[in-house]
């Protein structure tokens, strides 16, 4: 767990409200003339149509936000899931969410770590990331982790930014300081490329796995970010010191950049743990 990262969650989600909106996550934008609330409600379904869900089935949410994804999720499927995030003050308020949506117990939230979620083996049959495995190193360990507590026929549900060609030293001293902004604003990260993802997951004991790319369809996301920092100027810096939001109207400029020069893209990831496997406990 990155102490770096959860201190950053608990000082800075109440801002991010004010830029992201109510789901922590990129936008699918597909006509182009969605409202970015739209668009990121468009993304949870887009991730959800690679596997189906099925009413009652046990979710884990990896890295779960403000749980935003895991209400659209419960209303639309009734499926039940428990959230999991290092951030405190991410995962009160998804709990206080669902007390007042009166949830009974089939949406919850807990801090917890990705990489040692202390849950028993084989006990989910769908695993949920969303954005958040690109802020941890260690993906062999996540996506092992992963796999651990999914039932046998389960499936992981992945979406991510995406590293569109290896970064090379070169790459890193040529954007040293915009990395560093994003850090700030975002967390440590340390995004990889499809084929990566693909590699590591494998590695993992996942099969059938499948990618796609929709960069073009999410690419408007920091602009709108850019919208709503400018709008709710007042009610971040409520939130945030003046140097935070600085930082963040940066990395919006940053990331849209990114975006248009080919060095950042976004992948959809959908693979599966086999009927049967004599490594799985449970």
């Amino acid at each position: 767990m990155s102490q770096f990262n959860q201190n950053l969650y608990d000082s800075i989600t109440d801002a991010w409200q004010f830029v992201l909106g109510s789901n922590f996550h990129y936008g699918h934008f597909e006509s182009g003339n969605e409202t970015l609330l739209t668009a990121t409600i468009n993304l949870i379904d887009k991730l959800s149509e690679l596997s189906e869900i099925k009413k009652h089935d046990t979710i884990l949410d990896v890295g779960c936000g403000i749980g935003q994804p895991a209400f659209h999720l419960h209303r639309k499927y009734k499926c039940h899931i428990t959230g999991i995030s290092i951030s405190r003050r991410g995962v009160n308020l998804a709990n206080e969410t669902a007390e007042n949506q009166e949830c009974d117990q089939s949406v919850r939230f807990l801090q917890r770590d990705a990489l040692d979620n202390g849950f028993p083996s084989a006990c989910f049959n769908l695993i949920w990331q969303m954005e958040s495995s690109h802020l941890i190193r260690d993906k062999q360990k996540l996506f092992s982790e992963n796999f651990r507590v999914l039932k046998n026929g389960g499936r992981l549900l992945l979406c991510d930014l995406i590293l569109v060609n290896d970064f090379t030293f070169a790459d890193l001293v040529k954007y040293k300081s915009e990395l560093e902004i994003l850090e700030k604003s975002f967390g440590k990260a340390k995004m990889e490329t499809l084929d990566y993802y693909k590699q590591a997951l494998q590695e993992a004991g996942f099969s059938g796995i499948k990618t796609i790319d929709i960069s073009e369809k999410v690419m408007p996301t920091p602009r709108h970010w850019k919208t709503n920092m400018l709008r709710n100027k007042s009610k971040i810096l409520n939130c945030i010191e003046m140097k935070q939001y600085e930082n963040l109207l940066r990395s919006c400029d940053i990331i849209d950049a990114f975006f248009k020069n080919h060095i950042l893209g976004y992948g959809l990831i959908s693979a599966a743990k086999a009927e049967k496997d004599n490594n799985a406990s449970g």
